[in-house]
C-alpha cells in the first residue's frame, strides 16, 4: 500500500473489505467471515451494523465478525469497556457512551471515527504526520497496540468529555470543527515513549479515574452487581428496540458528507491503483452524454483495469455507472509531467472553481494519486481555477476568469508541453515570476548626473547552490529519502520540496514555517527567523523558486 503521512488520501480514497479471518467465538466454535476489533479499551455487547444494516456477531472481548463482506462504514453503537480486561461485564468496568465508526480496515477506534468525520479529519492529518503514522496504521492499530493510537485516543476522549461532546460523529459540531489537539496528543505520546513502566490498561484507568474527578457525570461505572446485571438487561432491551435501518441511514448520511469532501469509498489506493491514468484526458475513459462517469463498483472497474492493461486491448474503453463528475484533472509537482507519471502527481492537493459571481466550486480527491474530479452545473460560464494545499490554502491559480465550461477536461489542455494556452500540468505550486511593484512617476525634471559606471548586477538564488546545500545540511537528517517531505531523494530533490513553498507570500511557506518553528516542528528550530541562510530561501521562492 502507499503510504504517506497525509490522510486527505487515506480513508477518503479506500475500501477494505476488512480482514477475512477465523476466530473463535463464546461457544468455542471457530467462526469464519470478516472480524473487526472496537475499542476504546475492548467495548463488550456493542451493536456493530454495516451501511446495509448488516449486524456483526459478537465474538467476545471486542471482536465482533461479520459473516459477509461488510459495506463501509461501519459502525459500532454502545456497550461496555472492559476495563480489568476479563472479557465480561463486570464491576469497575465503564458504560461506553461512545458511536465509533470507521470507513475501512480492521478496526473500529477513536482515531477512525475521527478520520471518518469531515469536521475532524484535518486535525487527524496534522496527528498522523507528526506521529508518523500511516493509513495502514490508523484503520488496522488499536490503542492496546499502539501508543501512537492510545495517546490519540486518550486525548480525543478527554477532549471530547470535557467539552461535553456526545456524538463523534456530528459533522455539524462546532467544538468537533474547531477541534486542536495535535499538541496534547504529541505531549502525551511522548510520555509514554519515555515511561519505561508504560501500561495501557494502567493509564486508561488513570485517565477515567480523572475525568470522574474533574466532572462526576462524566464516567458511568459499575459499581455493583445489581448494577452490572442491570445494564446487561438494558443493553440486551435496547438491542430489540434497535431499528437498523436507522442506523444504516445514518451511515449513509455521513458516507455522502464525507465523500463530497474526500471522494467516493468506493475506491482504494493501494497497489497498483496508485497509478490510475494520471495525465489521461479523463473523457478518453469516463465520457457519456452529458458527463464523465464513474464506475459503479471498485471490483468491476479495477479488474476491467488490470485485465485491459494484460490483453493490450484498449485501455480507455467507455465506463458507465450511476457515480458521475463532470470536471476532472490531474495535480503534478512538474510541468512536464508525462501521462501516467503517479511519481510526479501531487498527493492530497485539490483544485476550486471561483466563478465571477465570487462563489466556490469544491472538486473531490478521486481515484489515483494526484486525480481530483467535481461535479457542476453546465451553465458555468467565466471562472477562476485554483490549486489548493491539504489545509485548503491556495498555492497556484489560473489567469482570473480564463476558464469556462469547455475546459472541464482539465487534462486534455494541461499537457506534458501545455496546449489551447495552458503553460504545461496543473501542478502544485506557483511558478509564475512574482510581478515587478510599479514605481510612481518622479515629477521632478531635474536630472541628477550620476558618474558612476558600474552596472550592479542582481544574482538570482539558486536551487542547487544556495537552497539544497542548506536543506542537506539543517534538515536531511531527519527528512531522507522517505516521508511527505523529501531532501536526499537524488533523482528529484526539487520534487520532494518545491510542494512545501508558498511564492505568493514567501515567509508562508510550509518550508520555512516549519523550519523556524512558526508552526508546530516535531524537529525544532533548525533555522532562526531572520538568519543569513533562512533569508537565502525566503529570497529563493520569492524569487519563483526555480528549479536552477
Amino acid at each position: 500500500m502507499k503510504k504517506t503521512y497525509l490522510l486527505s488520501l487515506a480513508v477518503a480514497s479506500l475500501l477494505l473489505s476488512g480482514c477475512g479471518s477465523s476466530t473463535t467465538g463464546e461457544d468455542g466454535v471457530a467462526n469464519t467471515g470478516t472480524t473487526l476489533t472496537v475499542e476504546r479499551g475492548p467495548i463488550l455487547k456493542a451493536t456493530v451494523v454495516d451501511a446495509n444494516g448488516q449486524r456483526a456477531r459478537d465474538d467476545g472481548n471486542g471482536r465482533y465478525t461479520f459473516a459477509s463482506t461488510p459495506i463501509y462504514p461501519v459502525m459500532a453503537v454502545g456497550g461496555v469497556i472492559d476495563m480489568d480486561r476479563d472479557g465480561t461485564v463486570s464491576v469497575g468496568d465503564v458504560v461506553s457512551d461512545l458511536n465509533l465508526t470507521t470507513a475501512a480496515g480492521s478496526v473500529i477506534t477513536v482515531a477512525t471515527t475521527l478520520a471518518s468525520n469531515p469536521a475532524t479529519k484535518g486535525e487527524l492529518d496534522r496527528i498522523a504526520a507528526d506521529l508518523n503514522l500511516t493509513v495502514a496504521d490508523i484503520i488496522s492499530k488499536t490503542p492496546s497496540d499502539s501508543k501512537e493510537i492510545e495517546a490519540i485516543s486518550n486525548i480525543a476522549y478527554k477532549y471530547m468529555k470535557d467539552n461535553n461532546i456526545t456524538d463523534l460523529q456530528d459533522t455539524q459540531d462546532a467544538k468537533l470543527q474547531g477541534l486542536n489537539i495535535s499538541d496534547d496528543v504529541h505531549t502525551e505520546y511522548q510520555f509514554y515513549v519515555s515511561d519505561d513502566t508504560h501500561d495501557f490498561e494502567r493509564n486508561e484507568q488513570e485517565l477515567m479515574d480523572e475525568l470522574e474527578r474533574t466532572n462526576p457525570l462524566a464516567v458511568d461505572y459499575l459499581e455493583n452487581l445489581a448494577e452490572v446485571e442491570s445494564k446487561l438487561g438494558d443493553i440486551e432491551s435496547k438491542l430489540e428496540e434497535l431499528d437498523l435501518n436507522d442506523v444504516k441511514n445514518e451511515l449513509l448520511a455521513l458516507k455522502s458528507k464525507y465523500e463530497v469532501e474526500y471522494g467516493d469509498l468506493d475506491y482504494e489506493d493501494e497497489g497498483d491503483d496508485v497509478n490510475h491514468y494520471q495525465g489521461v484526458s479523463c473523457a478518453s475513459c469516463h465520457s457519456s452524454a452529458t458527463a464523465f462517469t464513474l464506475a459503479p463498483s471498485l471490483s468491476d472497474s479495477y479488474e476491467n483495469d488490470e485485465n485491459e492493461n494484460e490483453s493490450g486491448d484498449n485501455e480507455n474503453e467507455n465506463e458507465s455507472g450511476e457515480n458521475i463528475f463532470t470536471s476532472g484533472a490531474t495535480i503534478f509537482t512538474t510541468l512536464d509531467a508525462q501521462s501516467n507519471s503517479a511519481l510526479k502527481a501531487a498527493s492530497n492537493y485539490t483544485l476550486r472553481l471561483v466563478l465571477e459571481s465570487g462563489t466556490t466550486e469544491g472538486y473531490r480527491i478521486g481515484r489515483g494519486t494526484g486525480n481530483v474530479n467535481g461535479t457542476f452545473n453546465a451553465g458555468i460560464t467565466n471562472y477562476t481555477a485554483e490549486v489548493l494545499d491539504s489545509r485548503g490554502n491556495g498555492v497556484n491559480a489560473s489567469l482570473p476568469n480564463s476558464h469556462d465550461a469547455s475546459r472541464f477536461d482539465c487534462n486534455s489542455c494541461h499537457t506534458a508541453i501545455g496546449t489551447n494556452g495552458a503553460p504545461g500540468r496543473i501542478v502544485s505550486f506557483s511558478y509564475s515570476a512574482p510581478t515587478i511593484p510599479t514605481v510612481p512617476i518622479d515629477t521632478n525634471t531635474t536630472v541628477p548626473t550620476d558618474t558612476n559606471t558600474t552596472t550592479p548586477t542582481v544574482v538570482a538564488k539558486s536551487f542547487a547552490s544556495d537552497t539544497l546545500p542548506i536543506l542537506n545540511t539543517k534538515c536531511a537528517s531527519c527528512h531522507g529519502s522517505s516521508g511527505g517531505f523529501t531532501i536526499t531523494n537524488s533523482a528529484t530533490p526539487y520534487a520532494g520540496v518545491v510542494p512545501f513553498v508558498n511564492i505568493v507570500t514567501p515567509t508562508a511557506s510550509i518550508l520555512l514555517e516549519k523550519a523556524s518553528s512558526t508552526v508546530f516542528h516535531g524537529g525544532g528550530t533548525v533555522l532562526t527567523a531572520g538568519s543569513a541562510e533562512y533569508l537565502t530561501i525566503r529570497d529563493w521562492i520569492s524569487e519563483g523558486a526555480l528549479n536552477n
